[in-house]
């Protein structure tokens, strides 16, 4: 396989304001003391974090033409994440997120689609499919292109060439929620969600009963990105609930997109549920100590050892 992960959907750039925790008066200006441009978005995180720890990864998105996709496409590049499959649009802009940070962390968001509405499953070939060991989809809720029926037939064919498939859902801001990932389900190895999200788009309530209803429709592996209180994962043979590293949180944008490509690495490794779950929970625990979700990881070496405690 040319490569051990293939991600596609959300891809953004992140304009992060912190701290705010509130806006100025209509009409008028407040200062403030970070204001950073990061790439962003589920898929891309996902990849970027993954190639750092080492695997060999390439994404599936589109990018405008302007200044904003050279960022994204300078900021995979550097992280070796392969581009081939990212398509430039002169007839978008790129799709763009305005983080506002509050002091403790907490984030709200302002997100433009962009491009990563042009995104398809014309987008996947056969060719990917026959290069790539996972594929993993990152973005329902803001991927209109590749939710419901169409994002079902990728993961069919995918799963039939052989490839493990995975996702990652979003905040859906239109309150759809359950029919935009309800045919992907029968064909997914790996469903990983917020507690928050996996509510509105299961309609069940504790992490356990969420994993049953996904796990329902045949999903193998589950987990559930508990924020504060780290994760829970489950499949056939175990379940564990694995809390988070205490540490000070800067920035959470991106943590749980991260822990996935923590999570997917260790499954490519063929290491144990709570190890995977460990992995990505350590991932998770470094993301939000810095500003945006691509830039805490470092090295496999290093996560290791924040995962142990050394």
């Amino acid at each position: 396989m040319a490569f051990d992960l293939t991600t596609i959907g959300i891809v953004c750039a992140d304009v992060m304001v912190r701290p705010i925790d509130a806006l100025p008066e209509r009409g008028k200006l407040a200062l403030v003391p970070h204001f950073e441009l990061h790439m962003g978005g589920l898929a891309a995180v996902t990849a970027t974090v993954f190639s750092q720890l080492g695997g060999e990864a390439a994404f599936i998105g589109a990018v405008g033409a302007d200044g904003f996709g050279d960022h994204i496409i300078n900021s995979l590049t550097w992280q070796q994440v392969n581009i081939d499959r990212v398509r430039r649009t002169a007839d978008f802009n790129t799709s763009a997120t305005v983080a506002l940070i509050s002091d403790d962390g907490e984030r709200t968001f302002l997100h433009h689609v962009g491009a990563n509405g042009t995104v398809s499953e014309d987008d996947v070939d056969a060719e990917i499919l026959h290069e790539t060991s996972i594929l993993h989809w990152g973005g329902p809720g803001v991927t209109p292109g590749l939710d419901g029926e169409p994002i079902g037939r990728v993961m069919e064919r995918a799963r039939a060439a052989g490839v493990t498939t995975s996702m990652d859902t979003c905040y859906d801001g239109s309150g759809l929620w359950f029919p935009r990932i309800e045919y992907a389900l029968p064909h997914l190895d790996i469903a990983m969600m917020s507690i928050e999200e996996a509510r509105l788009y299961t309609g069940k309530d504790t992490p356990e009963a969420i994993s049953a209803f996904l796990r329902s429709f045949g999903v193998e592996t589950v987990m559930i990105k508990l924020g504060g209180d780290g994760v829970f994962v489950q499949n056939s043979a175990a379940a564990h609930r694995i809390p988070a590293h205490k540490v000070e949180v800067v920035d959470s944008t991106g943590a749980g997109d991260a822990a996935c490509g923590g999570f997917l690495y260790g499954h490519g490794q063929g290491w144990d549920l709570e190890t995977c779950g460990r992995l990505a929970n350590a991932v998770g625990g470094l993301t939000v100590q810095v500003f945006g979700g691509a830039e805490g990881v470092n090295s496999l070496d290093e996560t290791l050892a924040f995962m142990d405690g050394a």
